[in-house]
């Protein structure tokens, strides 16, 4: 069964077209943050800004957490739902879990950056190629330019539980 925080984090992602709820609000502060602040993390130890790059970690970790949070209520929510519920709300819930992977990789990537050239893609997106809510605001936020299609990946037809571990051929796997 899901427990009442995950109602809550589910009510929140979704929660009216233009108001987000507070867990929303708080993954777009953070994700903000660490896009803006990202030249702080390669700041050397001996600087009077030292305690940027821990920081920019320390938040950037929360909101990795908070990513996997809304990527276990996914799960949660395809093995515990009720068909009819799954089938109206699934569409919703694999569009944001995807755009939060999606951002979870980019900051990994802020994170790992040791040079301080942006990195942009040409051009703003058409308004109509975006989406509402948080998904599309998250969309706003990634420097992808016009590829808006990345982000199209259609649910299954089957909503499934299943989960897959991809990893690298190992030696022992002969």
């Amino acid at each position: 069964q899901l427990t009442l925080g995950e109602v809550r984090m589910l009510v929140e992602l979704f929660y009216l077209p233009y108001h987000h709820g507070t867990q929303a609000q708080y993954l777009l502060e953070h994700f903000r943050w660490l896009w803006a602040n990202s030249l702080s993390v390669g700041v050397p130890a001996t600087t009077p800004d030292a305690c940027g790059g821990a920081c920019w970690r320390g938040r950037a970790e929360s909101f990795q957490q908070l990513c996997a949070q809304t990527c276990r209520l996914h799960s949660r929510f395809v093995s515990s739902a009720g068909r009819a519920l799954l089938y109206d709300l699934h569409p919703y819930l694999w569009d944001i879990r995807n755009m939060l992977l999606a951002t979870s990789a980019f900051v990994l990537w802020l994170g790992c950056q040791s040079i301080t050239a942006p990195m942009l893609l040409g051009g703003e997106a058409e308004p109509w190629a975006r989406r509402g809510g948080l998904f599309g605001e998250l969309q706003a936020l990634l420097p992808v330019g016009n590829s808006c299609d990345l982000f199209y990946h259609p649910p299954p037809l089957f909503p499934s539980s299943q989960m897959y571990v991809l990893r690298p051929l190992l030696p022992l796997d002969k």
